[in-house]
């Protein structure tokens, strides 16, 4: 019979599972974080991926809901600083809002794992609403709201990737359109 590792050593293995995970995301692309990738770049064997998390999508899955337990929603519930410092946080650095971006957007193949992945989004979303409610920031339309800020922290992460000084600008953008939102017109087919 085969012995189980401690907890201390299962925990440290996932945890090194799941930084080289966001490390393949963020240098190369979720597309690299091939199976045999991850379990180079964290020295631990293939079967190890798969004990711990399932399948490699699995792992993935596992990652984004670490990073948003761990650091979207410890920022974003923080009641001390502003919202804008807020969203400043998340990409600082912004390693952890590019793999979690690339995470929840990627197709997953597997029922299970796919239905793992919705709840990470739901839970992202439910994240983003109390974020609204503690700057009183969109209150009129929560829920979309929350989904605008969500698309908005998602594009930002991919075009961070591209131009890591576009922070400044977007950010600016965000006021703007939440400043002027009251006065802009209906437009046929958008409510």
């Amino acid at each position: 019979m085969a012995r189980r590792p401690n907890p201390t050593l299962r925990a440290k293995r996932k945890e090194n599972l799941m930084d080289s995970i966001i490390k393949i995301i963020t240098e190369e692309s979720i597309a690299e974080a091939t199976t045999r990738h991850i379990s180079e770049m964290s020295n631990l064997t293939i079967a190890s991926l798969h004990y711990y998390f399932g399948s490699k999508d699995g792992a993935l899955v596992a990652t984004g809901e670490g990073i948003l337990e761990d650091w979207i929603s410890e920022i974003l519930k923080k009641k001390t600083i502003t919202a804008e410092e807020k969203i400043r946080r998340l990409f600082t650095p912004p390693k952890y809002m590019v793999a979690f971006s690339q995470i929840i957007t990627y197709p997953y193949r597997q029922k299970e794992v796919s239905r793992k992945a919705r709840i990470v989004d739901m839970n992202y979303t439910n994240t983003i609403k109390e974020f609204l409610k503690i700057h009183e920031i969109g209150l009129d339309n929560l829920e979309n709201n929350a989904e605008l800020i969500k698309t908005f922290l998602i594009g930002l992460s991919f075009k961070i990737l591209v131009n890591p000084d576009i922070l400044d600008s977007e950010l600016e953008n965000l006021k703007n359109f939440f400043n002027k939102k009251e006065e802009l017109p209906d437009i046929k087919g958008f409510k």
